[in-house]
């Protein structure tokens, strides 16, 4: 019988280190063989990549917060229809750079949007797809801004120190809620250092899922 595939998410705020990590740990899994695909949120359609434009881009910044959190929704269903789900029912590893406790923390710690309402949505978006492990790059908000530069801020990079400081809390009321699958990793050592606890955790995480 063919194993189902193995999610992993890779989370925190503005400035972790997420993509760099997330494209490292790529490079390992190629390295050992194991078939993998990786894509990012919002994005990894053309639709979904359109809509990351859209909730990024500062021409918007006057739109609802609801209408951001539908927006986020939208591209989420669409790559989980389209690469997701198909790549996990093939067996494969799939890596996404944000997931749906990116929106709950950014729309409902960050934004103050009602929890439950976020949570219902995550849930109708992925068609109850939940991670198999999640690796949070934790940094605070004040460390990470230092790594931007700060004429390049996106709209949601330029929402203010106390949104960011909401999302930092949301992450980590996540992460208690969580504990069996989230693993904490401290983003303000070198990345070397990161990526090799990242494999590390993966590959016993992982020969565990491939024994049952």
């Amino acid at each position: 019988m063919q194993k189902k595939g193995f999610l992993v998410t890779f989370e925190g705020g503005e400035g972790c280190g997420k993509s760099t990590q997330s494209q490292l740990f790529c490079q390992f899994l190629k390295q050992k063989n194991i078939n993998y695909y990786m894509a990012r949120e919002p994005g990894g359609t053309n639709f979904a990549e359109y809509i990351r434009m859209l909730v990024k881009d500062v021409t918007f910044e006057e739109k609802s917060p609801l209408s951001e959190l539908l927006l986020f929704e939208a591209a989420r269903a669409d790559v989980v229809d389209k690469i997701v789900k198909p790549m996990l029912e093939n067996g494969a590893v799939m890596v996404l750079d944000r997931f749906y406790d990116s929106t709950l923390a950014y729309q409902g710690y960050g934004r103050q949007m009602d929890k439950e309402m976020v949570k219902l949505l995550n849930k109708v978006a992925t068609e109850g797809i939940e991670p198999n492990l999640t690796f949070y790059l934790k940094i605070s908000p004040e460390e990470s801004f230092k790594r931007k530069t700060k004429d390049k801020l996106d709209l949601i990079e330029l929402s203010g120190e106390d949104f960011h400081k909401r999302v930092e809390f949301g992450f980590d009321c996540i992460a208690k809620e969580n504990k069996n699958r989230y693993v904490i990793i401290d983003a303000t050592q070198d990345r070397d250092t990161m990526q090799k606890q990242i494999r590390e955790i993966f590959m016993e995480r992982y020969n565990a899922f491939q024994s049952k």
